[in-house]
């Protein structure tokens, strides 16, 4: 127990070793080629990067991160979800939330549904 003290608190251990951690398997994918190999249809644009949360099939809507509070609102349809316009930004967020699996995801929208695609993943 003291080696654990003599590196920080739970948090900052939880902290460090999702930094240590990254799992981002998307780097070096872009957007065109994650089109291509889905085989979406031409109408299908790319809305931005989004966190979903695969267990409860729900998207982050919204996160208030002060120094008094940290809470997150969830939304069932990907139309309501947080967009990010750069994956590095959403990774930041989504290491923020450690009660979930999560994933970042490309979204994308055609004239008849949403599509995502993860890029990386916190389990």
């Amino acid at each position: 127990m003291g080696q654990a003290k003599k590196r920080g608190s739970l948090e900052e251990r939880i902290k460090q070793a999702q930094e240590r951690q990254d799992n981002f398997y998307g780097i070096n994918t872009s957007v065109e080629h994650i089109r291509e190999e889905l085989g979406l249809p031409e109408d299908a644009e790319p809305i931005g990067y989004v966190i979903h949360l695969p267990d409860q099939d729900e998207f982050v809507a919204e996160i208030i991160d002060t120094d008094m509070a940290f809470s997150v609102a969830y939304a069932k349809v990907p139309k309501m979800a947080k967009t990010y316009d750069e994956p590095e930004l959403a990774i930041a967020d989504a290491k923020k939330i450690t009660k979930h699996k999560l994933l970042v995801c490309v979204l994308f929208e055609s004239s008849e549904q949403y599509m995502i695609n993860d890029i990386w993943a916190n389990y």
